[in-house]
């Protein structure tokens, strides 16, 4: 009966693909428009702040809308808007001068990117839940690590292009990443969709919140969005900045090794099948992401730097899909709203995490800045050994 629903998965797995493209295309470019188009380093750190800032916006909004006009049709307007903002990323140099105007341009972009990734956050988790697959933490966990693997991606085709042809045609890749969302829209056109259960009866966001162990899960899913971010969202400016070492190598020991273990993670996970326990995994994991996040700033090795901010994304990887898995075992009831709420906790980390490590480099330096972003896999750590307790029947049960 699964197998009739592999374009469905191709479809979601696609979804986040264009999500990792739009969420990490620009930081890429961080330090090319700060020198090209004299854009502060304090502005740049506000685009990812926005970026997250409209998601979480989307995520506390947007359940009403996608139950309104359905699951099918909030996919295809998800993948559009993102076509939209890569376009106008892309032609903003053109039809813009002076750094104010190319970053208002940005900021647009970054507006209909936002939104196309905003919806899919709240969209696919519960459309891959719906649907009849024996073990779900692990399918989470799979559909999920496709994030992972499109930030791969697009990190290697990104320091390809920029080597052989120059990171001044940037916007030349941006037209060509438009193909991808593209992709989405026609996949989610097509294929099979299973109303995700718990949305005939739509749960009151108030309702949830008044649950503690949502609550806890609300904030394991900052955390996880925080511990993410900080990372991911400057790794490349870290490396070049803080590590003194080229653009390409920055990329390619940096933010892509990050993604590929990130992916590693996520994937191995998805194949393991019933062998772990998902709360177990995600406390482990965030031991290792604390010891990952110290041992990157607090020893003078470049190479080891870059070695720990790689298997931080290893650590990582398991942990937002882990505990959405948890909020569908916890909460199989919850439906889109449920998922729309921990989607929001994701974003309002993903905003904290970046924004606090920029906040902290712009006065300090960046292994400040990232010394300081600990404080988010120590709360993750904190925040599961209290869920462990209080909900130990429970979590007993995670598929």
């Amino acid at each position: 009966m699964a197998k009739r629903y592999g374009l469905t998965v191709t479809a979601c797995s696609t979804g986040y693909v264009v999500q990792a493209l739009v969420n990490n295309f620009l930081p890429l470019l961080f330090v090319y428009f700060s020198t090209a188009y004299k854009i502060p380093v304090y502005l740049i750190s506000t685009v990812i702040a926005y970026n997250f800032v409209l998601q979480i916006l989307i995520d506390m909004l947007s359940s009403s809308f996608i139950l309104k006009i359905g699951h099918r049709a909030s996919c295809i307007l998800s993948g559009t808007s993102a076509c939209v903002g890569l376009v106008i990323l892309a032609i903003t140099p053109f039809v813009v001068s002076g750094y104010i105007a190319i970053y208002v341009g940005i900021m647009i972009a970054v507006t209909f990117m936002a939104a196309g990734s905003g919806l899919s956050e709240v969209l696919l988790s519960p459309i891959i839940e719906a649907l009849p697959f024996e073990n779900k933490s692990s399918m989470m966990s799979f559909l999920h690590s496709f994030y992972c693997l499109g930030h791969l991606v697009l990190v290697l085709l990104s320091t390809a292009f920029f080597v052989l042809f120059g990171v001044d045609k940037w916007y030349i890749l941006a037209l060509f990443f438009v193909l991808i969302p593209a992709i989405e829209v026609i996949l989610f056109s097509v294929c099979p969709i299973i109303k995700p259960t718990g949305d005939e009866r739509v749960v009151k966001k108030l309702q949830l919140f008044k649950n503690k162990r949502f609550l806890l899960l609300f904030v394991l899913m900052i955390s996880a969005g925080a511990c993410e971010q900080a990372i991911a969202q400057w790794a490349s400016y870290f490396a070049e900045s803080g590590l003194k070492v080229s653009k390409t190598m920055g990329d390619l020991l940096g933010a892509s090794t990050f993604a590929l273990f990130m992916f590693l993670s996520r994937f191995l996970h998805g194949l393991s099948g019933k062998k772990f326990n998902v709360s177990t995994l995600i406390l482990i994991c965030s031991v290792g992401l604390t010891a990952c996040y110290l041992l990157t700033v607090l020893q003078p090795n470049a190479v080891l730097s870059l070695i720990f901010i790689s298997l931080s994304g290893f650590f990582v990887g398991i942990v937002w899909p882990g505990v959405y898995s948890i909020g569908g075992d916890l909460f199989s009831s919850g439906g889109t709203t449920m998922f729309s709420m921990l989607a929001l906790g994701g974003d309002v980390g993903c905003t904290l995490g970046p924004t606090l490590v920029g906040f902290i480099a712009s006065g300090t330096s960046m292994n400040m800045g990232i010394l300081i972003a600990t404080i988010f896999p120590l709360l993750l750590l904190f925040g599961m050994l209290i869920l462990k307790r209080t909900a130990k029947d429970e979590l007993v049960k995670l598929r």
